[in-house]
């Protein structure tokens, strides 16, 4: 789920209690691991917005791997034997802590050496993150060498044959200091064992100032590949929109597609289920599972769309006198990116995280032309923005812009803050306002 990772509020106790309500787990995980931040950045792209056109994607008629992650807080050994029988290639165990001084722990080692013992014959995975937390010390250059220590005696107490480095909130200058790190680190792994990165997503319109950092590492022969967190592009604490809209993982596939055979496209198994009150509040949303989906529909006032623009599902409903959104996942929405990965090249995808499905289910769909079928019934809608711009002009003074005023200052003017400001503007990408509508989140 959403690695979308920070602060875990929820430890079930009892390892088949926590199977049976890790999905509810989930809801905690999603704020702390891969939240994705899309704010735009202040850098201005400095490379081409596409391959070269002399490049031709090759087709692929099937993937080559099919992995996710088993995190410390759930059954592992359940969740390994399930994946495995499955047919899942890749288990990825998220059991490795970056300290801010780059000391590197393992948790729940004796429900990852449960886990490994029934992984069948899949590949396993050593999963360090740094969850959010300050990265300076273990990519700076008086740090480095000291967490690289760290990192190969946590990989070695793990028993995982291979190690995935899941480092998120990277400035510029640390997501250089990548590359270093992998010189500095797979010349000293074992025989065989592979490394690789996760990392949010990078492209034309997301960080583009780290693209040269992605291509290098994409180019270096230390990293096995590139695991790209594809959600969260919503979150907890912004308006309801889509989780990985379409246009949005087209787009980084089409960045990176000289690179295609380096990447592995992380996928989510939950969703976000948004209060929405008739004013311009910034409610937190609470999480939803695949395995939750089928409970929406008995909610009162329920209504599912199947969102064309973002290949998601959206759903609505009542409570307690309040709308829900609630950008949902879906089996359908998990097809048609797999697919666009294979016309692509591209051979992995990968899930955050197993307890939130069933593993045998979601890799069913993890091919062409695969009958996803979903457990509510929908209709066919074109967008999220068809339910939110009628509710935004509702309670947000509309502005049309004439260009002379930045969104900040139009924000400051009206005393709105700059992220309230941002959440209800997304449409509003390309800096220029001129003509544009603006909507003002008064209080």
């Amino acid at each position: 789920m959403a690695r979308k990772r920070r602060s875990y509020e929820l430890r079930l106790s009892g390892k088949t209690a926590r199977f049976a309500g890790a999905g509810f787990g989930v809801l905690l995980l999603v704020a702390c691991i891969g939240c994705v931040l899309y704010t735009a950045s202040p850098d201005k792209p400095t490379e081409p917005d596409a391959p070269p056109a002399r490049f031709k994607p090759e087709p692929l008629a099937r993937l080559d791997r099919i992995e996710g992650w088993i995190p410390s807080w759930t059954d592992e050994a359940a969740i390994a034997r399930e994946a495995a029988a499955a047919g899942f290639t890749d288990l990825l165990f998220f059991h490795g802590t970056v300290a801010e001084d780059g000391s590197v722990k393992l948790e729940d080692e004796k429900g990852l050496a449960g886990g490994l013992a029934n992984i069948g014959r899949a590949r396993s995975w050593l999963t360090v993150t740094n969850h959010g937390k300050s990265l300076a010390t273990p990519l700076g250059a008086a740090g480095m060498s000291d967490h690289v220590d760290s990192l190969l005696a946590a990989f070695k107490r793990s028993g995982c044959m291979h190690l995935d480095l899941d480092y998120e909130s990277l400035t510029r200058a640390q997501a250089e200091a990548l590359l270093d790190l992998a010189n500095m680190l797979k010349p000293r792994m074992p025989r065989g064992a592979e490394l690789a990165y996760t990392l949010q997503p990078v492209d034309s319109a997301l960080r583009p100032e780290q693209r040269p950092a992605y291509r290098r590492l994409m180019e270096s022969p230390h990293v096995y590949t590139m695991r790209v967190m594809m959600y969260d592009y919503h979150w907890r604490t912004s308006l309801p929109g889509a989780l990985c809209p379409m246009p949005a993982f087209e787009r980084l596939i089409r960045e990176w597609a000289e690179y295609a055979h380096k990447l592995t496209m992380c996928l989510p198994l939950y969703g976000y289920n948004w209060p929405r009150p008739e004013d311009t509040s910034i409610p937190r949303a609470d999480v939803v599972t695949l395995r939750d989906v089928p409970n929406l529909a008995g909610k009162p006032g329920f209504d599912a769309v199947w969102m064309r623009d973002e290949a998601e599902l959206a759903v609505r409903y009542s409570q307690d006198g309040v709308t829900r959104m609630v950008a949902a996942p879906s089996y359908q929405a998990i097809q048609r990116r797999v697919e666009h990965m294979l016309d692509w090249g591209v051979p992995a995808v990968s899930f955050w995280q197993l307890s939130c499905a069933s593993p045998a289910s979601v890799a069913a769909v993890c091919k062409r032309n695969a009958t996803a079928t979903e457990n509510i019934s929908f209709d066919q809608g074109d967008n999220w923005n068809s339910w939110l711009e009628p509710f935004k002009r509702r309670v947000c003074k509309i502005v049309i812009a004439d260009g002379s005023m930045t969104l900040d200052e139009i924000a400051a003017a009206h005393g709105v803050s700059r992220s309230n400001m941002f959440r209800f503007n997304e449409h509003i990408d390309d800096g220029k306002l001129a003509g544009r509508t603006v909507y003002v989140p008064l209080p």
